[in-house]
C-alpha cells in the first residue's frame, strides 16, 4: 500500500515526473476497470495522497454492489408554469421573454397565445372571450404582430413616440453624436452646425426656423444610444450585436434534423501512454459535429497532438 505521490517520488529521478505520474494513474485506472483496486470509491476520492493497494493480476475481481431492481419515485413538486403559444405560427423575428419582469412576461405570453390562436384559424370573438382581451385590442395585436413579429406582443415594447423635429436637425444631431470627441448633449445643442442648419432651413423656406429645444436634443440623443449599430460604431466593435431571441423558437424554426450543424472543438493537455509507459502524445484535439435542432452528435474525431493550422474544413473546400 502506497500513495501516488510516494511512488512518483521514487521514480522521478529516473524518468520525467509528469510521465511517471501519468503511468501510475494509467495502472490505477486499468486495475479499477478489472476490479483489482482496494479502495471504496463511494467513501474516498482518488488523489495523490490517498493510500492505494492493488490485487494480484490473477486475483478474482471485486464486484460492486448490484444496482436496485426498482427505483423509488422522487417526490414531485408543483412548479408554476406559464402556458406558451406555438411559435411556428407567428411570423417575423422572435423575442426572448426571459428579460421581462414576471407580470409583463405573463402578459406577453397571453398576448402571444391569443395571436397564435387567431393566426391558426380561431375567431377573434372566441379568443377574446377565452383570453380576456377586448376584441379591438386583439385585432390590433394581430395586425402589429404580422408586421413586427413577437415584439408587438410585449406590453409597450413596439410603440415609439413621433418627433416633430425637422429631419435636417435629426441628421445633424446624429452626425455630431458619432464624432470621436464624444460631445455632450449641451455641446450638441449649442454646436455651430445646428445654427447653420437653422439658417439654411430659414433661407429655403423663406421663414424663420427655430433651433430645437434642449429637451428635443436630449430625446434624440437618448434614442441614438438605443440603436445597436451606433453603439457598435462608437465602441469600435468588430460586429454589430444582435438582439436576444428565443432559442426555443430558433430551434423550432429549423425544418429538418441535420440541416443546420455546428462544430465544437477543444484542445487539452493529456498524456496518452502505452501499457509499457511509452508516451504517444502529450496533447489531444477533439471535435464533434452537432445537430442544432436535435443536439445529436453526428460525428466525432480525436487527434493525438495539437490542432494543425487551418483546422477543419468543409467537404469540397480546399485545404489551406
Amino acid at each position: 500500500m502506497a500513495e501516488v505521490a510516494e511512488v512518483a517520488s521514487r521514480l522521478e529521478h529516473q524518468f520525467p515526473a509528469t510521465l511517471v505520474e501519468a503511468a501510475i494513474w494509467k495502472v490505477v485506472g486499468d486495475s479499477t476497470a478489472q476490479g483489482h483496486l482496494l479502495v471504496d470509491l463511494e467513501q474516498f476520492t482518488l488523489d495523490r495522497t490517498l493510500p492505494l493497494a492493488l490485487l494480484p493480476p490473477d486475483a478474482p475481481p471485486l464486484v460492486p454492489d448490484p444496482l436496485p431492481d426498482t427505483l423509488e419515485p422522487l417526490p414531485t413538486q408543483e412548479v408554476a408554469t406559464i402556458s406558451r403559444a406555438p411559435f411556428g405560427l407567428v411570423p417575423g423575428p422572435t423575442f426572448d421573454a426571459s428579460t421581462l419582469p414576471e407580470p409583463q412576461r405573463e402578459q406577453f405570453h397571453r398576448n402571444l397565445r391569443a395571436v397564435s390562436q387567431v393566426l391558426a384559424g380561431a375567431t377573434q370573438t372566441s379568443v377574446s372571450i377565452q383570453e380576456g382581451l377586448p376584441r379591438s385590442t386583439l385585432g390590433r395585436l394581430v395586425r402589429r404582430t404580422r408586421q413586427l413579429g413577437q415584439i408587438a406582443c410585449v406590453p409597450h415594447g413596439s410603440y415609439t413616440g413621433k418627433t416633430t423635429m425637422h429631419p435636417a436637425f435629426q441628421e445633424c444631431i446624429r452626425r455630431l453624436y458619432l464624432l470621436p470627441t464624444r460631445l455632450s448633449m449641451t455641446a450638441i445643442w449649442e454646436h455651430t452646425d445646428m445654427h447653420h442648419v437653422a439658417t439654411r432651413l430659414s433661407k429655403d423656406s423663406s421663414k424663420p426656423v427655430k433651433l430645437p429645444s434642449y429637451k428635443q436634443v436630449r430625446t434624440a440623443v437618448q434614442r441614438l444610444k438605443m440603436e445597436p449599430e451606433l453603439v457598435a460604431m462608437l465602441d469600435q466593435a468588430k460586429s454589430i450585436p444582435r438582439e436576444r431571441e428565443s432559442a426555443e423558437s430558433f430551434v423550432l424554426s429549423i425544418p429538418a434534423p441535420a440541416l443546420l450543424t455546428q462544430v465544437d472543438e477543444h484542445t487539452m493537455d493529456l498524456y496518452v501512454v502505452t501499457p509499457d509507459g511509452t508516451t504517444i502524445a502529450s496533447r489531444v484535439h477533439a471535435a464533434v459535429l452537432v445537430c442544432v435542432k436535435t443536439a445529436a452528435i453526428l460525428g466525432a474525431v480525436l487527434a493525438l497532438g495539437p490542432r494543425k493550422r487551418g483546422g477543419l474544413h468543409a467537404p469540397g473546400q480546399a485545404k489551406p
